[in-house]
């Protein structure tokens, strides 16, 4: 525990001193493809959900950094006869590998917290309030203000009784501020 202690102290007064530059600050607007696994239903289909926010990357050095920010984030379910959805306020903590200072690629969770949720019949039981989905994505600019953020998430745990297993498939436009 010591050693744990002494290693957080180590890292935070480094990063603390340390020169703090970021890159790639962005609004972002997007969609995703969710599918969930249910204990009741023997078929899952796509729903269409919404995801919005704003992220930046606070540099490491000039090719890693953390990709963060705060993004409200719908996790839509539908099978044979419901279907519904979790909103969340989700927070990313994204390791990012750039290849220029407006392209790169990142992988690492998110933390989750749930705001509401809704279903079209019945209720949802045991929901969640938080949740850590894992995120692989990459994001990009392609002109100068305007750029493009693709990522791939998976929820391993359940998120209600009966719903596991959510993943998702999105896209975001951003507005870069750079």
């Amino acid at each position: 525990m010591k050693k744990l202690l002494s290693i957080l102290v180590l890292l935070t007064s480094s990063i603390t001193f340390a020169e703090v530059s970021y890159s790639m600050p962005a609004l972002e607007a997007g969609f995703k493809w969710n599918s969930m696994d249910s204990e009741p239903s023997s078929s899952s289909k796509q729903s269409l959900a919404w995801q919005l926010g704003g992220s930046t990357v606070f540099n490491f050095n000039e090719q890693m950094g953390l990709r963060t920010g705060l993004f409200y984030s719908e996790r839509t379910f539908k099978f044979d006869l419901v279907d519904g959805k979790i909103t969340y306020a989700d927070i990313p903590l994204h390791f990012m590998f750039k290849f220029e200072d407006y392209a790169g690629v990142y992988l690492g969770p998110s933390l989750s917290m749930k705001i509401g949720d809704e279903v079209s019949t019945g209720s949802l039981t045991d929901v969640k309030s938080m949740i850590t989905p894992i995120t692989v994505g990459a994001q990009f600019k392609f002109m100068p203000n305007f750029g493009l953020n693709l990522f791939f998430e998976t929820i391993p745990s359940d998120l209600a009784q009966g719903l596991k297993n959510s993943r998702g498939i999105g896209a975001n436009l951003l507005f870069a501020f750079d």
